[in-house]
């Protein structure tokens, strides 16, 4: 069995590069928030996808991969993306994505 950080890495890339084949029109559709638990090498896991609005007016698009642990503690993994209503789309900064690891 992998290690969890690499399971739950996969796990995020594999939702991401799903959502990157959608166009700007089907991911501004997007809720706000949405989840799925998801069972991976033996590891069930949180796959949540969160959907908002910079102050550019891209739409960001995270997917974060979480575990559960001892004592109300998770371990995350998040990955994304910023997307413009002319389809053009650009890795998050670390900045954007730090309230999501």
């Amino acid at each position: 069995m992998r290690p969890l950080s690499a399971v739950l890495s996969a796990a995020a890339s594999e939702r991401l590069a799903e959502l990157s084949d959608k166009s700007f029109d089907e991911l501004s559709e997007l809720p706000d928030y949405s989840w799925q638990e998801v069972l991976r090498e033996g590891y069930t896991l949180m796959i949540s996808i969160w959907h908002d609005i910079l102050e550019s007016g891209e739409h960001r698009i995270v997917v974060q991969a979480g575990k559960p642990g001892m004592l109300a503690s998770w371990r995350f993994h998040a990955e994304g993306f910023a997307i413009d209503n002319r389809n053009e789309r650009r890795d998050l900064t670390n900045e954007e994505l730090s309230s999501f690891r």
